[in-house]
């Protein structure tokens, strides 16, 4: 999109400042944006992204949040600008939360509310198992679940392309699985936003290992034992979580709301319904459950 024919709003996401910072997770050097980091009398508010993401998800999202929060994405190793590890579990995500999380707190303030999208969403919940000191407070986005007689989902990742010598045909390769519509400008920014350079020419930036890697769905003995406040965002067109599924994940939480349904989204819930996420995630952040949401 040509940066005169952004909406005004996007144009003023955008337009924010974003700078880089680093931590150390584990031995992997993992990187995270921050918007406000000096506002140091906020509490802190993270973001965190799905799988083969990246935190630029959250460039058109997150910039809202600054009046009240001090604001943060991460990359998950192996994704974006982090490092790359030599084998990657569900454990070492969770590394990666912890990590940041101790990063951007401040003495003082509350523990930090993380905010993650699918497979961001299932390492959240684990977190609040395995690290319930760091989170106050965790709101999930459309996050897949398995329960006990569920059929194993197939799986497959087709062979990495080769990279290619400019970064335009590379651009044009990129695909949302599932797939989905989008609000102009935002895909192409995700996009622009997945690449990097290499020796050979452009490819995309996460670890081609990662293609090997199964990403966990959220283990259903994990939801009954999350003391950490938990709110659960379903999207109503999800390809990924039915209707059903999300009553069912809800309904398991121990400390949990929801689901709160967001009207005609996709599983990609910021690229396509995104001023609806903001309005629905400050009504969560200031304690409110939304009574009704706009078609």
């Amino acid at each position: 999109m040509d940066t005169a024919a952004r909406p005004d709003w996007l144009a003023w996401t955008l337009a924010q400042d974003r700078t880089s910072r680093f931590t150390d997770s584990a031995g992997t050097r993992v990187h995270y944006a921050a918007w406000n980091a000096d506002d140091i009398a906020k509490p802190a508010l993270l973001f965190a992204h799905g799988f083969l993401g990246h935190s630029h998800w959250w460039d058109f999202i997150a910039p809202f949040f600054t009046g009240q929060h001090r604001v943060f994405a991460l990359d998950f190793s192996g994704m974006g600008q982090s490092g790359h590890r030599a084998s990657y579990s569900a454990d070492c995500f969770v590394d990666d939360l912890a990590a940041v999380l101790r990063a951007i707190h401040v003495g003082g303030t509350p523990a930090s509310t993380v905010i993650g999208h699918s497979f961001g969403g299932a390492r959240l919940l684990q977190a609040c198992v395995q690290i319930p000191q760091a989170i106050g407070h965790a709101i999930v986005l459309d996050s897949f679940a398995t329960f006990p007689g569920d059929q194993p989902t197939p799986y497959t990742y087709s062979p990495a392309p080769a990279p290619t010598p400019d970064r335009e045909t590379t651009l044009a390769r990129f695909r949302l699985l599932p797939p989905q519509p989008c609000e102009p400008g935002l895909l192409e920014h995700v996009a622009r936003h997945s690449l990097r350079r290499v020796d050979a020419g452009w490819t995309w930036c996460f670890d081609p290992a990662l293609r090997q890697f199964r990403p966990d769905a959220i283990d259903p003995a994990l939801l009954g034992r999350a003391e950490v406040p938990v709110d659960y965002v379903h999207a109503e067109d999800s390809a990924v979580v039915s209707a059903q599924r999300a009553l069912r994940i809800a309904g398991a939480l121990r400390r949990g709301r929801g689901p709160i349904t967001m009207p005609r989204a996709g599983h990609h819930l910021m690229l396509d319904q995104p001023l609806a996420l903001v309005g629905v995630l400050r009504a969560l952040l200031a304690g409110q459950r939304p009574s009704a949401l706009p078609d």
